[in-house]
């Protein structure tokens, strides 16, 4: 079997995060009244949502920063009201990046309803917001039996395996995964044609289409993204 490593990007685009530190919030040791965002951090400011899956710290304003360090420091950041990382970003689907750790931020509420905790839990298993689907062409002009494998490198997970029957010109989608990582993904026909193409799965990389022609050929893409609309 031949082994081969692809990279057709159709078009690519470069993120660029800027931004400081800010400073650590100083934990008030009288716990009788529990604080509102706006008194622990400044929530003067309204924030555009920004919809990138992984966004840096740095990137983040002050008082976005200062709620991810209260979050980070205690055992959650508990207050009244909402957080303004809820209009920032999408936390059910997104991740915070600091400090070579990502975190998955979660809003839970007391049962009374009168108070919201904000917690950021590192996680090493990211996740798109939906399950990602390769697209696979039959691009001869006859019918053709084609064996896909497509195998997560990180914990060995076969995520794909099915064995296609396509019509001249025909094309089928497949689900694939919704996990962030590296793919191998093996193909043969029933010409005895045989590929095995490593890839992966980013936030702005992915591999959107197998297509069966004289060879078995795996196509990249690399989207072009603009910086979060807040982004300093």
């Amino acid at each position: 079997m031949k082994r081969r490593t692809l990279l057709a990007a159709v078009g690519s685009g470069t993120v660029v995060s800027a931004g400081c530190l800010g400073d650590d919030i100083e934990t008030d040791t009288d716990d009788s009244a529990t604080p509102s965002p706006s008194a622990a951090c400044d929530a003067d400011d309204t924030y555009e949502t920004c919809r990138h899956l992984l966004i840096s710290y740095a990137s983040f304003p002050d008082p976005l920063q200062c709620e991810i360090d209260a979050a980070l420091e205690t055992d959650g950041y508990t207050a009244s009201g909402g957080f303004l990382l809820e209009d920032a970003m999408d936390v059910d689907h997104a991740y915070v990046r600091r400090d070579d750790a990502t975190y998955e931020p979660t809003v839970t509420e007391s049962d009374d309803g009168d108070e919201r905790t904000l917690s950021l839990v590192e996680r090493d298993r990211l996740t798109r917001r939906r399950v990602h689907e390769l697209r696979v062409e039959n691009a001869t002009d006859d019918h053709r039996s084609v064996a896909i494998t497509i195998v997560r490198e990180d914990d060995g997970e076969t995520v794909v395996d099915e064995t296609l029957a396509l019509e001249a010109g025909d094309r089928e989608k497949i689900d694939v995964s919704d996990v962030l990582g590296r793919y191998e993904c093996s193909v043969s026909d029933d010409r005895g044609l045989e590929e095995t193409v490593d890839s992966r799965l980013g936030e702005y990389f992915q591999f959107d289409a197998l297509v069966v022609d004289e060879e078995l050929s795996l196509v990249e893409s690399t989207a072009d993204v603009a910086p979060c609309p807040w982004e300093r």
